[in-house]
């Protein structure tokens, strides 16, 4: 008995526009086009640059170097507690100020000694009365638009860019109560990948490659006998960015090390379907009785994943047109005891080894697409967050997105 084509594919159900064709390469391969989505997409939207608890204090500051704006931009809190972007640029000479991160007054250009303090204000030039007419007062350092969403830092160098609570729009809404701010960073991790960004993003925004990739590890959470490719729970397009929902296989047997681990306390495959746990605010919208975690895409190059009892985010930053840095921070709630600090260990240390599995085909794909040997790739249903990614692009580079 054949099965009625919604239940085959659900999503173009949903979002016929999206279409069902094969999806060309050059997109990935082409250097002009890598040159358009950096004045078309990355210059023109807000990007995620860290979370607030990366500069708890007055004083502090992070540098971020982001080379598809080519651009260095720092981090500020203020004495009045405020979160400020500014361009890491003397108005002197163009010289940068900062490095790095650190608790600091202020910023001193090593070039030639001209000072801003942490609001970006120019407090001293040396030998002030040799320039021309100078007015301190129209010297601050360049600042960089910046708002601040659930404790997530954003900034973008578009002066016209609608406000960030627009931008986000329903993804916001969805994720806004999930309780970022009770969780510490566990993990970090980065990497300089020879792939291009959407390349990249593609292997983190479907499930359909866990059996295959993840079969030493961790196919059986969530392949069953009924569901063999861990098919999506659900999927959410909020505009340029999209959510879909990872299954829970309910029969899922611990190994060892891992029930051990959870012997102690909440670990990595805790989930609201076998655990009886109340739903946290900003997770699993659908209410599947047996789901993992949601996969949540905030366009161009930022995910921000929750589950139960943690959440990981994902940086793609494009490099060149074959060449993407990737960072990646695993988060939870602080352990209480002994018992826990080892359940966070282990969760910590079994996600890294995942991830080593999803990097291992990211460059090969590229080589793959970099040899001119196919000009399409084709994608299933279960594939609609990268079908939907490269129209989203295609559409912003090519000046027909009205999102």
């Amino acid at each position: 008995m054949n099965k009625p084509a919604d239940t085959l594919h659900p999503y173009l159900a949903q979002w016929p526009d999206l279409g069902t064709g094969p999806v060309p390469v050059a997109p990935v391969v082409s250097p002009e086009y890598f040159e358009r989505e950096r004045e078309a997409v990355f210059k023109k939207i807000w990007l995620n640059l860290g979370r607030v608890e990366d500069i708890p204090n007055p004083g502090d500051y992070l540098v971020r170097d982001v080379a598809i704006l080519k651009a260095s931009i720092i981090l500020a809190r203020g004495d009045d507690g405020q979160v400020r972007a500014f361009h890491n640029v003397c108005r002197h000479r163009g010289n940068q100020v900062a490095q790095g991160r650190g608790n600091s007054k202020g910023f001193a250009c090593g070039f030639h000694g001209w000072t801003y303090d942490t609001a970006g204000q120019c407090v001293f030039v040396p030998d002030e009365e040799a320039f021309f007419d100078l007015d301190r007062a129209q010297m601050n350092l360049p600042p960089v638009r910046c708002e601040t969403f659930a404790g997530f830092i954003f900034v973008t160098v578009n002066p016209a860019a609608a406000p960030l609570a627009q931008y986000l729009g329903g993804f916001g809404e969805q994720i806004r109560d999930f309780p970022f701010h009770t969780m510490q960073r566990m993990h970090t991790l980065q990497a300089d990948v020879n792939c291009n960004w959407k390349v990249f993003v593609d292997a983190f925004q479907e499930s359909y490659h866990g059996r295959f990739v993840h079969k030493l590890t961790a196919t059986a959470a969530g392949c069953t006998d009924d569901d063999p490719y861990a098919h999506l729970t659900s999927v959410r397009l909020f505009g340029p960015h999209r959510s879909a929902s990872v299954p829970f296989n309910p029969g899922y047997q611990p190994s060892p090390a891992e029930a051990l681990s959870f012997k102690y306390a909440q670990s990595l495959w805790l989930h609201e379907g076998n655990a009886g746990t109340q739903r946290v605010p900003g997770t699993n919208p659908q209410g599947h009785p047996n789901w993992l975690f949601d996969i949540n895409v905030c366009f161009p190059n930022f995910f921000v994943d929750v589950s139960s009892s943690w959440f990981f985010t994902y940086h793609f930053w494009p490099v060149a047109v074959d060449r993407t840095h990737w960072e990646y921070n695993f988060y939870m709630l602080p352990p209480a005891n002994a018992g826990e600090r080892i359940s966070r260990e282990f969760s910590k240390l079994y996600l890294r080894d995942l991830l080593r599995e999803d990097l291992s085909t990211v460059e090969t794909t590229q080589a793959g697409l970099s040899s001119g040997a196919i000009e399409h790739i084709i994608l299933s249903d279960q594939e609609v967050a990268v079908r939907h990614q490269y129209k989203v692009v295609d559409d912003m580079v090519n000046g027909r997105w009205r999102g």
